[in-house]
């Protein structure tokens, strides 16, 4: 039998490139394809062009030859091999038809809008998701059909058609305007398809950015993809699974490294340890609590199963790790009756009786309890209506107070921060001492339009002190769920694969004769609950082998933040930017 090792974790952003300048001046051949772009005809099929701008990607055409283009288009048995390329690159759509598949028309002349829209989607493609817009002016929009606008402007933005004389635009109401006229319903000439696709090979993006990787709470939000009621601690499965990845070794270790965004794993433990000892120093403020262990079960050892001592010598060092041993028979109950008081109740549960026979367990818990920096009276709470993410309508214990939080507003999003108590007061000797602490916890509330990078967004974000009306619901959540998919989504895939995965930094591999030690499930459970005074939340990872104040005297400078439909949710270490927990809440409960 295979051996499976288990973990439990309790529990993008983008950056903004500078624009490139114009296309450098350039030959229109000297380019792997130029005999493709010498042979276009005097007057363009689209066709013609989508091969032409395929050749002169210099990729391989053949890695997209299997695909069936008949299924997605009426016409798609004429698609070569460059076709399908291009389609396979999300550059092609193909025309859409009412109830019918899309069509292609290869054999149609392509207009001066057509090529442009295809040349904007194969500059996303080419050079990474370019910026939508830089530079100034534009071309005018009124005669250029919508679906051909981004591409159109993108183009000229980065100088692959030239658009350099100005004429008088009429307009329906009689006006007129002068802008850059691109004739966007004129066919395109072969040479000038030549040089636009010469012109999209040949951009100098030395001056450009490189969008930035997502930070890895993005990321891991992107991959797990929840929906409805949810939270994650990116902290507690970041650090389950790096207890992880100091068992590892080869591809299995740089795949986790990579997945983790960790660069330098002995470094990391070293934070780790570090910031351990910082959240000890927090514990007359609040409770912020992190235990992690690593489970042994030694049904599968005869009873002389142990971790290599290095690796639990250093997982107790850095991380604190406690070593424990289980057999078949208490398995479940021991990890529970754990994770139940590291989280002081709030996950009783993490493993059912699919997980007894696991051979290794690691296993991460947080806690946070906190206060408010400004509580919410009880009293002002009250029953108000919130707009669901399916949009039925619920209810939901509404808190009011008005005072100054932190504000951050742009177009699409609005946040809101709200602090946590940084010091705490004690009675000593009947004096008063104030200890003060470095503790700038803060938890962000966040509605936007459309999906939102929110580590990106709190790294970036500047929030000013404003009087806000603050309304937000009282709520909970509590969330579980496997991390596996999420994981290989971010590229973990050696460790889940018996006969690759490289585990013996943790355990002695002649214990396991002839069967190997893999990751066989992540699991990770939350709890998140917001009322008057505060927050408590916990979460569990285990990775497993087998007030309302009176009005400001200003009330037109008062600022609104009401929380009656769907809003992000995330817990935050201001100090070093951590992102304890991060979650939707999406549907009243």
């Amino acid at each position: 039998m295979k051996k499976r090792i288990m973990a439990w974790v309790l529990a993008l952003c983008m950056g903004v490139p500078v624009c490139a300048g114009a296309a450098q001046e350039q030959e229109v051949y000297g380019y792997p394809t130029e005999d493709a772009l010498r042979k276009l005809p005097k007057t363009v099929t689209r066709g013609d062009f989508l091969e032409a701008l395929a050749s002169a990607s210099g990729e391989d055409v053949s890695d997209s030859a299997w695909i069936d283009m008949e299924e997605y288009f009426t016409d798609g048995v004429e698609a070569s091999d460059e076709v399908k390329w291009t389609f396979a690159k999300w550059i092609l759509n193909g025309a859409a038809q009412d109830g019918e598949k899309a069509v292609l028309r290869l054999d149609d002349l392509i207009t001066r809008q057509e090529a442009a829209a295809l040349l904007g989607r194969y500059l996303d493609y080419r050079y990474t998701a370019l910026p939508a817009g830089c530079g100034t002016g534009s071309p005018d929009p009124y005669n250029i059909a919508e679906w051909a606008q981004n591409g159109v402007s993108k183009c000229w933005m980065y100088g692959v058609i030239d658009m350099s004389d100005e004429s008088n635009v009429s307009y329906p109401d009689g006006t007129t305007s002068s802008a850059l006229d691109f004739r966007p319903n004129d066919l395109v000439a072969g040479s000038e398809a030549a040089q636009w696709i010469a012109n999209a090979n040949a951009l100098d993006m030395s001056a450009v950015a490189a969008p930035e990787k997502p930070g890895f709470a993005d990321a891991l939000i992107r991959a797990v993809d929840a929906e409805g009621n949810w939270s994650l601690s990116p902290y507690s499965i970041r650090m389950c699974l790096a207890m992880l990845a100091n068992g590892t070794k080869g591809e299995t270790q740089r795949e986790l490294l990579d997945a983790l965004q960790i660069e330098d794993l002995e470094a990391f433990n070293q934070t780790v340890k570090e910031q351990l000892a910082t959240y000890d120093g927090y514990a007359r403020i609040m409770s912020l609590e992190t235990a992690n262990s690593l489970w042994i079960n030694q049904s599968w050892f005869d009873g002389a199963g142990e971790f290599l001592p290095d690796y639990a010598r250093e997982m107790d060092e850095y991380f604190r790790a406690v070593v424990e041993e289980v057999t078949n028979a208490d398995s479940v109950e021991r990890v529970n009756a754990w994770a139940d008081e590291k989280t002081h109740g709030k996950i009783p549960t993490i493993l059912t009786e699919d997980n007894r026979e696991f051979v290794t367990a690691l296993i991460n818990a947080v806690y946070f309890k906190a206060a408010w920096e400004k509580e919410f009276s009880p009293a002002h709470t009250e029953k108000a209506d919130f707009t669901n993410a399916d949009g039925t309508a619920g209810t939901v214990d509404m808190m009011h107070q008005t005072d100054v939080f932190g504000y951050y507003s742009t177009p699409g999003v609005e946040a809101l921060r709200m602090d946590y108590r940084k010091y705490a007061v004690d009675n000593w000797e009947g004096d008063n001492w104030k200890y003060f602490r470095d503790a700038d916890f803060s938890m962000y509330l966040i509605k936007a339009d459309d999906e939102l990078d929110v580590q990106n967004l709190l790294d970036n974000a500047e929030f000013t002190h404003s009087d806000v009306r603050v309304s937000i619901p009282r709520f909970k959540v509590e969330y579980g769920a496997p991390l596996d998919e999420a994981l290989q989504a971010l590229g973990v895939r050696t460790a889940y694969e018996p006969e690759k995965a490289d585990l013996t930094a943790m355990l002695d591999p002649s214990e396991l004769p002839a069967r190997q030690h893999f990751l066989d499930t992540v699991v990770h459970k939350t709890y998140v609950a917001v009322d008057e005074k505060g927050t408590e939340a916990a979460a569990v990872t285990a990775a497993m082998d087998g007030a309302g104040a009176a009005l400001p005297s200003r009330p037109e400078l008062v600022r609104t933040f009401t929380a009656d439909e769907p809003f992000w949710f995330v817990i935050r270490d201001n100090a070093n930017g951590e992102i304890l927990f991060a979650g939707r809440y999406e549907t009243a409960n």
